[in-house]
Order: structure tokens, then sequence, then C-alpha cells
């Protein structure tokens, strides 16, 4: 039994770019450059119609362990041929985004999708995965599974229903659209026959139609850049460049969503003295359909998450004419959902200004605070993405460097932090940790979020910010971080002494907030408490 399918990690990764519910959906790897034989998988979007689903439904696999989740939120791609013969599905099976298509046949009102269409192949192992009805009763170590037959969707005012599929976690009983390997070599060189199921199960599942379409400019649409300043739920001041442009009555914002949609456009409607954005869809990534999306945010400190409220689901700024810069104190955010909180990523507070890019010196950053591990030492930083006079500065052209006890740059390298091809002493701001498995294995977070530190035992940490901006470089002054020894206690509440709180994810807390939280004050002494 195929059982180290379950330890891949590398194969499979959580969608975990939004700071709220965190999928379960899995992904695949890149799947590698197609050889000659490309083992009967279509790689490539077939040319038709395309129509994007939300799924309902439930599933049932294994990554670590054996788990059923619902299909609930998760996108179903689908392309109809123009002659009204043909469907193709991407990623058919839920939590197995593979990145591949399988091919259907429309008969009247029925979509026939035959099994043993091949969605997968392992190179290293010289193996592949198809579709197939995979029945488990009772134990999930003797599934029975077939690769001949066909799966059936009745088409139903334009949503899609998966025929003849059941399941009950209770009793661990399923019959449904599953995954089964090819045959393989197993660790002994014994041939083992195709078949062994995959652990992955669809049942029950509901295809519903979602007629959205993102925003295109006008063709006559100029823009220019401007600053979107805003806080994250972590706590930091952060932000990018993005493109406005006013066409008329609206206005167009180009790259909000810079992690996760950086090509998408945004509209709203102007008056005298606000623009307004309604919910409005942004494209879709990987599993998920994206709207942008107004509303407030607070962090509930008892339940140690942020909450979200949609309202309306709009976003209102007041607008400055003069200026044209416009601002909310609300809440921006891009969310898998148009009608309820989901997978979300929230910008608190966001400015957009105008920008000109030009020669400045940054702010000096600072630490936020530190956590030493044992073997190691995890550093949150405060890089301001702005100079000394206040103005914003293009995080594409900053970076940092670290300085550990000394005034020489720390050098992270390459045995340490997975991914560096060679000895880096400046990080990016925008270091692709997130984008990259093996960059996400260095613990190198993108905006200076995090790093990890594999040493220990040092009384000082030093930061500096380094910014390109009009083509001239400029540094900051280094912000020092002086490290209390373990079994210091006490913070100075002196009059002029400004003690912040935080809680291990880096939010504030207030004084009295239940459980581990750092304190610090201006002086830069650095206090671990655990409150009950």
């Amino acid at each position: 039994m195929k059982y180290h399918f379950l330890l891949l990690l590398a194969l499979l990764c959580s969608v975990s770019s939004f700071a709220q519910g965190e999928s379960s959906v899995k992904r695949f790897a890149a799947l590698a450059p197609v050889s000659a034989d490309n083992h009967g998988i279509i790689y490539d979007q077939p040319e038709g119609t395309t129509r994007l689903y939300i799924r309902e439904g439930k599933a049932t696999y294994a990554n670590l362990y054996f788990r059923d989740d619902p299909q609930d939120g998760i996108l179903a791609e689908a392309v109809f041929s123009e002659d009204g013969t043909t469907v193709w599905f991407k990623n058919i099976v839920s939590h197995a985004a593979t990145g591949t298509w399988v091919k259907g046949t429309i008969s009247g009102d029925s979509i026939i999708v035959p099994l043993g269409q091949m969605v997968y192949w392992f190179e290293d192992g010289d193996y592949g995965m198809q579709l197939a009805r995979v029945k488990v009763n009772g134990s999930i170590n003797n599934p029975t599974t077939t690769t001949k037959g066909e799966f059936v969707f009745i088409i139903k005012d334009n949503d899609l229903y998966l025929q003849n599929t059941s399941g009950d976690a209770e009793t661990t009983t399923y019959d449904g659209l599953g995954l089964v390997y090819t045959e393989y070599r197993d660790d002994n060189g014994k041939m083992q026959p195709a078949g062994e199921w995959a652990y992955y199960i669809d049942y029950e599942s509901i295809f519903h139609f979602k007629d959205v379409t993102p925003v295109s400019p006008p063709a006559a649409l100029t823009t220019r850049p401007y600053s979107m300043e805003y806080q994250s739920t972590s706590g930091f001041q952060t932000g990018n460049l993005v493109d406005v442009g006013f066409y008329d009555q609206d206005v167009y914002v180009y790259g909000v969503s810079h992690d996760n949609l950086p090509d998408a456009w945004m509209k709203g409607s102007v008056s005298a003295d606000k623009i307004v954005f309604p919910m409005q869809y942004a494209g879709h990534m990987e599993s998920f359909m994206l709207f942008f999306c107004g509303g407030e945010a607070y962090y509930d400190s008892e339940a140690y998450a942020w909450k979200y409220v949609l309202g309306d689901g709009s976003a209102t700024f007041a607008f400055d004419q003069r200026t044209m810069s416009f601002r909310t104190e609300g809440m921006l955010a891009t969310n898998s959902a148009d009608d309820h909180v989901d997978r979300i990523e929230a910008y608190l507070a966001p400015l957009f200004r105008p920008f000109t890019e030009k020669p400045a010196t940054p702010a000096t950053p600072g630490i936020r605070f530190y956590q030493n591990m044992g073997a190691f030492t995890i550093v949150m930083l405060d890089l301001p993405l702005k100079d000394t006079e206040g103005n914003f500065i293009d995080p594409a052209k900053v970076s940092y460097q670290l300085y550990i006890d000394d005034d020489e740059p720390f050098i992270l390298y390459p045995d340490e932090y997975k991914g560096l091809n060679e000895p880096l002493s400046e990080v990016p701001y925008f270091f692709p940790a997130d984008k990259l498995e093996d960059y996400s294995r260095s613990y190198i977070y993108e905006r200076g979020y995090a790093i990890y530190i594999f040493q220990t035992g040092f009384d000082r940490i030093g930061v500096q910010t380094i910014y390109r901006g009009g083509e001239e470089e400029h540094r900051s002054e280094i912000g020092y971080y002086d490290i209390v020894p373990v079994g210091v206690s006490g913070i100075s509440s002196d009059a002029g002494a400004s003690v912040q709180h935080f809680d291990l994810t880096g939010r504030p807390v207030s004084s009295n907030h239940k459980g581990l939280t750092i304190s610090r004050d201006n002086s830069g002494r650095v206090v671990k408490h655990f409150q009950r």
C-alpha cells in the first residue's frame, strides 16, 4: 500500500495566502515539463467557452491524516466546445488541484465523463493518477476501485449535479469520484498493480454556475502611480504601488491585490467628496474566486482572532479632490465569497495617494520582538515604507540588512536557508517566501514580517533599511533592539515610557491580554509574561 503518498509535502501545500479561514484545499507542485509521452494528460486549456462554478458537496481525502471536508466555496472550471458536444473540467476532484483537464461528452441534459483518464504524473516515481470510482465500506485500507465505466453530471438551470454518489463520514462509507494510482514499483522493486486508491473521493457534488466577469478599464483610460498604504492584520504598516485612473464619474485601480491577483482591476464611483467601490468579482486564483469588498474589521482578544463584518460589501472612501487622494478608516479586502466572510485578506484603513519616485532616506526601522526557540531565534521586523519626511517609498526598491551584536551585516547562508544559491546579506522587502516552496522553507517571510536566525545567545539585534528610489541608494539609521536576559522582570512604567504589548503573532494587544504576551517599552527593554 502506497502510504508514503500521505507524506508528500513537497507535492502538496495549503492555499494559505489568506488571513482568515485557511483552506484545506491542496494543490500539487508545478507539473514537470511535458515530455514526448504526456501519458494522455491534458495540460493546456482547451478551446471553447469557459464557465466558472462554485462547488457544493463533500469530499474525503488524506494528506497527513484522513479527513472529511465540504467542497463548499471551491472553484470548478469548465470549458464547453463551440459545437456543444464536449466539456473539459479542470481539477475535477476538488481537493486534488493538479492543474490538468479531463474530457466529458454532452448528451442531452447529461455530461458523461469516462473513468480512467489520467490527471497527474509523478516524473520521479514514473507513475500517475487517474479517475476512478472508489467505494469504501468501513475501512479506508480496503477500498474497491475501478477505472472502467463513467460518471454522469446532470445539467439543470446552468448548474451541474454529479449522479450516483454518496458518503457517510461516521461509518466511513463512501461511493464517489476519486483517484487511483497506475501501476508502480514499490520500495522493494516489486511492481504493484494499478488501482490503488490515492485517497481522494468527491461525492454529492453540485457545481453552481457563477456568471461573473472581472473589471476591464476603458481603452481611453490613462493612469498614474499611486501608493496604497494600509495596516495588515499582523499589525504592520505596509503597502504597495498601484495604478489609478479617473474616467467620467468612475475610478479604476490596478494592482490592489499585490499578493493574490496583481493584474486585477477594481472599479468605483466618484462623487464630490467620496468614492464608493461596490463588491465586485476580481478574478480567480488557484482553487478560489476572489471578490473585492469592504467592511469593518476588529481584533477579538478573547477569541485571539480577527473578526470581519461585510455589511453590503461596499467600501466607501473619503475623497480629497485637491490632492486626489482617498482613504477610509474601514477595511478593503479580497474575499473568496460574495455573501459571507471566507478566506479573506484584509487591508485595514487604506490610503491611496499620488506617488512620485524620488531619492529619499528611509525612516529608521526596528525590531518588533524576538523569540528564542532554543536552537534558533524568530525575529519580527518593523520596516516602515516611508522616508524621514513621512512620504511613501516604493517597496519593490526596499531591502534590509540585519546586524547581530556588531556592525557587520549578518549573512544568510544556503546551508541554513534553503533556496538560496549564494550567501545573502541584503533581503528584498518582497522576498518571495510565500511564492516559492524552497524559499518558504527558508523561513524568510515576505514584507519583512519575520525571519528565522539559526543561532541564539546574542545581546543586540539591529536592522537597516536600504532604498534605491530615484536612481540613488540611501540607507536608514540602524534600529537597534537590546535583548533583556531571561529572568529580568519588569518594564518601567515611568512617565514618558511608552509600553507596547504584542501576542506571539505580532498583533498589538491590551495590557491585560490573556496568554503569552511580549511587552516592550521605548527604551527597547523586553519582557515576556503569561497572564491567565
